[in-house]
């Protein structure tokens, strides 16, 4: 979810279960600030082998209706530090050693691979990401290395897309 909705680690956290919908996610940001993040069809599949799991594992206890939709063992919400263990631990497993892994360092990712498609602007981008001014998105901007933006001036230009 980190990876395919660029959320704040407190986002992710207080994400409440009735919160979460067929292709929607209601999102509390900064600010208390509310917006929706879309949940894309592998995302969803995810979501739903989730979902399954966290009833088994509950099916003895009666969770309230808005109660948060990630839940430690305990069933009460993820604190901060146990997010950030989470992704360190499947950072681990990944393989992926001598990179900075973090809640953030999906939301950064999110924004990158966002940019890089070509197929989202930084105005759009800025909106799904709960930032409130585009020149906070704009910093995302400057780690893109020279080949990066190479590709996607070649992926945009107006000569390579004549049909």
């Amino acid at each position: 979810m980190l990876a395919d909705c660029g959320l704040r680690a407190m986002e992710i956290r207080g994400i409440k279960f009735l919160d979460v919908k067929d292709t929607t996610i209601l999102v509390n940001g900064k600010g208390n600030k509310q917006r929706v993040v879309f949940i894309s069809p592998a995302l969803k599949k995810i979501l739903i082998k989730y979902e399954r799991m966290r009833a088994q594992y509950f099916k003895e206890v009666t969770l309230k209706s808005d109660s948060p939709y990630f839940l430690t063992y305990l069933g009460t919400m993820l604190s901060n530090v146990a997010l950030y263990n989470v992704i360190i631990e499947a950072g681990k497993r990944a393989g992926i050693e001598g990179v900075r892994v973090s809640p953030h360092t999906f939301r950064h990712f999110y924004s990158i691979q966002s940019l890089m498609s070509g197929k989202l602007d930084i105005y759009s981008l800025c909106r799904l990401l709960g930032h409130s001014d585009i020149s906070v998105t704009q910093n995302y901007l400057q780690s893109l290395t020279d080949e990066q933006l190479i590709a996607k001036a070649v992926a945009s230009s107006p000569l390579m897309n004549l049909r």
